[in-house]
């Protein structure tokens, strides 16, 4: 009977473990991962009002909405050393913390042992969970962050009090710390409440109190942020603007359709996006089952209303990232799981099995392409040609191969154009020793404007960069990787080349 009750611990522990194996090899390194873990090192060395060191020309200002983040990647870092492996670490353990957070939310609210320990199966096995589990982003976090609310709700429902309300303001506050979608967790808890509130276990003014917490964690954010940048408000709303959370509602609706298509669709910049189409037909279709269930059965709405917050959470915020999906299918099983009412030895059993099955083919057939030392080799190709320490313009995935701040990324030349410079003078006030020039360079230039977004437009420095090499700079390596192409579609059509130069001085 012990074994039986410790099974999903069990389990969730083989997954960690055999997630271990592959963890630095899938998916395939993305900028954003070096982006984070560089910016966490240079806060090490100067600070936690530090910017990113690879940025010298794009504008970038300090602020604490994500410093709980660097904080957590510290220690990992210092233990075990400035690696893709270091980062996603955190990621594989807060995984590994949402897949018992979902068991236990799925027991709360089924009492259903066997179906909620299969459909935590199934989630740990999902493509679109092994891939947030695997990458050095905060979407994990958010993930588990909502579940941890949402059942920290539910749980206490019977017995409430004022003091529960601060303590999950409190654990909502926390993940501002993390990321902006924490916002998505403060929705999550928020329809909770609103679940209790009309089930009559809970009253308007617990979810003052809960608001009023939650508003007190972000005033000590807020602050934080303007003690590191007395402009705080102005740069923060203007690197919003960039990312289109500054839209008007109207603009984030008319593209909310076209982000949940492009997921379906697979249509994505740099990012990796799975085959996730059956999940997302799932979700779609018992959502829209269990709002027509909702008005003959209140109980529906216990896991449809966190959901459909979610939902509005990112429409409001309207930043669109495909990765931060994520945060829909813990619970959108669990949608799934609240329609099954059949014991599990009949015709139930029998789908959740299929659906297991299902998810599991499709996850393994994504994986199986990314299980090579592609981005491993990248980097050892990188440190024989190029000092670690060598001032180096270079994209931004090669990051760990350096030491802090060495290494230039390609999008502070969109910028030298209203900074007065010419790339020559760029480099020569800089100090760039090497260039590493990746294909895709040639390839988006060719594309242009399709690609723009990558580096901004490439046409008013392309050639300049051009004539600069082959002027003043000696070859001193080539080769091969997928990582010379960052755009996903393309990483393994064809051979791209990196190559890299040393930087000379003016050849008569």
């Amino acid at each position: 009977m012990k074994a039986r009750k410790n099974i999903i611990f069990i389990y969730i522990g083989l997954w960690f473990l055999i997630n271990l194996l592959f963890l630095d090899r899938f998916p395939f390194m993305h900028s954003d991962e070096s982006w984070l873990a560089g910016l966490t090192r240079e806060m090490m060395q100067n600070g936690l009002n530090s910017t990113e060191p690879f940025f010298d020309l794009l504008p970038r200002y300090p602020h604490a909405i994500k410093l709980l983040f660097h904080l957590l990647q510290m220690p990992f870092l210092a233990v075990l050393g400035y690696s893709l492996f270091s980062v996603r670490l955190i990621s594989l353990l807060f995984g590994a913390l949402t897949l018992a957070v979902f068991y236990g939310l799925a027991r709360l609210l089924t009492k259903k042992r066997g179906f909620s320990l299969a459909f935590t199966v199934i989630l740990s096995l999902d493509i679109q969970f092994l891939y947030a589990s695997h990458t050095a982003r905060q979407d994990i976090i958010i993930a588990f962050g909502i579940l941890a609310a949402v059942y920290y709700v539910f749980k206490n429902l019977g017995a409430w009090n004022l003091k529960k309300d601060v303590l999950t303001g409190a654990l909502v506050g926390v993940f501002i710390g993390v990321h902006p979608n924490s916002l998505m967790v403060a929705f999550a808890a928020g329809a909770a409440y609103l679940y209790g509130i009309l089930q009559k276990k809970l009253r308007l003014k617990n979810l003052l109190v809960l608001v009023g917490t939650v508003a007190g964690f972000a005033a000590v954010f807020v602050l934080l942020s303007l003690s590191f940048d007395p402009q705080f408000f102005a740069h923060y709303a203007r690197y919003g603007g960039e990312l289109g959370v500054a839209q008007t509602l109207a603009e984030k609706l008319r593209a909310f359709p076209e982000y949940f298509l492009k997921l379906f669709l697979q249509i994505s910049g740099t990012y990796y996006t799975p085959f996730i189409k059956p999940q997302l037909i799932l979700f779609g279709a018992v959502a829209l089952f269990l709002l027509a269930s909702a008005f003959r059965k209140r109980e529906a709405l216990q896991t449809l209303l966190p959901f459909l917050a979610v939902v509005a959470a990112i429409l409001l915020i309207g930043r669109y990232s495909q990765p931060a999906v994520i945060v829909l299918f813990p619970l959108g099983y669990l949608m799934a799981l609240s329609r099954i009412d059949l014991p599990p030895k009949r015709v139930g059993a029998a789908g959740v099995a299929l659906l297991g099955i299902l998810i599991a083919l499709l996850s393994f057939f994504s994986v199986r392409p990314y299980l090579n030392d592609d981005y491993k080799a990248y980097l050892a190709e990188l440190r024989e040609s190029v000092p670690a320490g060598a001032r180096t313009l270079a994209n931004l995935n090669a990051e760990f191969a350096f030491e802090r701040g060495a290494l230039l990324d390609y999008r502070n030349l969109q910028y030298m154009e209203e900074q007065g410079l010419t790339f020559a003078e760029y480099v020569e006030k800089k100090g760039v020793e090497y260039i590493v020039y990746p294909a895709e360079m040639d390839f988006i230039y060719a594309k242009r404007p399709v690609y723009n977004i990558l580096y901004g437009n490439l046409y008013p420095y392309y050639e300049e960069v051009q004539r600069f090499l082959e002027e003043r700079c000696t070859r001193v390596a080539a080769f091969t990787s997928p990582y010379a192409m960052r755009i996903p579609r393309y990483m393994y059509e064809g051979a791209w080349e990196v190559r890299v130069y040393r930087v000379e001085g003016e050849k008569p």
